[in-house]
């Protein structure tokens, strides 16, 4: 039985915005894991449009999320749907699956990274002079990268950047709050899952607003070295990298278990 319920004994909170984290809750409860649901980003439609001779002109598409092909997949069929022929690209498996879903046979995705760099070493993106790019993605209140933008027109292509959604700080409710700062208190929380430095961002500010939560005690589960490295300039020790793949993720989880149940052990 303890095989079939690796996360047993854990309990983790899921920071993802509320559409997001439902699957990543259904995955760790499956595994044995107590979830708290605790959203601190938030995913919002904006007003966009994507002109038609933008769409005929482009040689591919690049998809930074699973947020960008479900708010950007439409203004794309709005100006007409990409053309037979046209290369797609996603960032990270669950990018991959989304357009995969919406009948995407052919996308490119690198099989090894789940970031920007890992995409902009693929082939099909080394040699892009005269080449126009269309670039779905978020904008946001912190910020955001824009070493895609920046790497694909020092290569010499013209990239149209769509923004077609908002990620914004969100702060639980009051009753939520304080119920974390219990959990915290009484050592009932072994990690908190941060996706994003965003995420990290908008849970300083809410920590900001509570007690019982020192970071530097805390342990944090971040998918990437990036991640890690803005997590530790914020003030927070004890990092680990766990992939978001399944089933690597309940793997990792499953191996850090021992250490997340003692976390003087970080």
């Amino acid at each position: 039985m303890q095989a079939e319920i690796p996360l047993q004994g854990l309990s983790l909170v899921v920071t993802r915005p509320p559409a997001q984290a439902a699957r990543t809750a259904l995955l760790l409860r499956a595994a044995g894991a107590d979830i708290i649901e605790f959203p601190v980003l938030a995913i919002a439609s904006i007003n966009a449009t994507l002109p038609a001779p933008e769409l005929a002109s482009a040689s591919g598409i690049i998809f930074v999320s699973a947020n960008a092909v479900g708010h950007g997949l439409p203004l794309v069929a709005s100006a007409g749907g990409a053309p037979a022929g046209m290369e797609i690209f996603a960032i990270g498996r669950a990018t991959a699956a989304a357009l995969a879903q919406a009948g995407f046979k052919h996308v490119v995705s690198p099989q090894q990274s789940i970031d920007s760099e890992g995409l902009l070493a693929m082939p099909q993106l080394l040699r892009v002079e005269g080449h126009h790019i269309i670039l779905v993605k978020g904008c946001s209140e912190f910020g955001g990268r824009t070493v895609l933008e920046q790497t694909l027109t020092a290569r010499g292509a013209r990239v149209t950047v769509l923004e077609c959604y908002r990620r914004a700080p969100m702060v639980p409710n009051l009753a939520k709050r304080e119920a974390l700062s219990e959990l915290l208190a009484s050592g009932g929380v072994h990690a908190f899952f941060a996706l994003s430095v965003e995420t990290l961002d908008s849970l300083n500010n809410i920590f900001s607003m509570m007690q019982h939560t020192p970071q530097s005690q805390m342990v944090l589960l971040v998918p990437h070295p990036r991640v890690a490295m803005a997590a530790r300039a914020r003030g927070f020790d004890r990092v680990a990298e766990v992939p978001l793949a399944e089933p690597a993720m309940i793997n990792a989880l499953t191996e850090l278990k021992p250490r997340l149940l003692n976390p003087q052990n970080f």
